[in-house]
């Protein structure tokens, strides 16, 4: 079975979402397709970027992920479509793609530009199932599209932890349905800055974690924990309890890019 993911700054309160899906699914007859999340924002793509990078390789090769994120990005936006690690990519060139996939080996092809004032988000829509499902049966560099390289603004990163000798600061990437909270740090980095020592968040009125956790259910009820989880970035959860309203972690806010920051202590 062919699989296509959507990944949205729709919301949830209209019906953006399944008009999205319908156009998708009516262009690719025998395609599963299956939506990641219509919750993504659309002005602060780091977040958008971990949903996007976390839960891709889900997918088997060959899956096609359309993000509709942030595709009023310039008064003139372009699509592309990007191959890598054997899936396909189609999102607008507002620097997600490389935030999500890194930039190295990436496939780029340019495929669309709002150019006529009388397109509209339909026509958008419309390219990017068109262009799904001539990829069941071709290849991109078959499409007949010119490919690029990234113009070097929108080479973005995702943003690294501040680290000093016995502190890293991490900044907080997502605050899950659930109320847990994920920081950037991959496991592999944060054993390589800890070194064998010990390690201390503090949390404000809560006490502090000094191990790691598998899961929530290995502490009582109410007791917070952290833990890499399944995409390898430290989350910190309460068990069955929001952590990020209980430790006031808030949503973004319109003159900061990221919720607020965790700092990790090593002894």
């Amino acid at each position: 079975m062919r699989f296509i993911t959507l990944l949205s700054d729709f919301g949830q309160r209209d019906a953006s979402a399944a008009i999205a899906t319908s156009i998708i699914a009516l262009r690719n007859p025998g395609a599963k397709v299956l939506e990641i999340t219509h919750l993504a924002s659309g002005k602060y793509l780091t977040e958008a970027a971990y949903l996007l990078a976390s839960s891709y390789q889900e997918f088997p090769e060959g899956t096609c992920h359309i993000v509709h994120v942030g595709v009023y990005h310039s008064k003139t936006p372009s699509l592309v479509l990007c191959e890598k690690n054997g899936h396909y990519f189609l999102a607008p060139n507002n620097g997600i793609l490389p935030l999500a996939l890194g930039i190295e080996n990436l496939g780029l092809w340019q495929c669309y530009e709002w150019e006529n004032p009388e397109q509209t988000f339909r026509d958008w829509q419309i390219k990017c199932a068109t262009i799904a499902n001539e990829l069941a049966t071709q290849k991109p560099e078959e499409l007949g599209f010119p490919s690029f390289a990234l113009d070097p603004i929108k080479q973005k990163k995702m943003p690294a932890p501040v680290v000093a000798d016995n502190w890293v600061d991490c900044q907080i990437l997502h605050i899950a349905y659930n109320g847990n909270v994920v920081v950037n740090m991959q496991k592999d980095y944060f054993e390589t800055l800890r070194n064998n020592r010990n390690f201390r968040i503090d949390l404000a009125g809560s006490g502090n974690i000094t191990s790691l956790s598998h899961h929530p259910g290995m502490v009582n009820e109410g007791e917070v924990i952290c833990r890499f989880n399944k995409s390898g970035y430290l989350e910190i959860a309460i068990n069955n309890s929001p952590a990020a309203k209980l430790l006031g972690f808030a949503t973004y806010s319109e003159h900061q890019q990221f919720y607020s920051s965790v700092k990790i202590f090593f002894e």
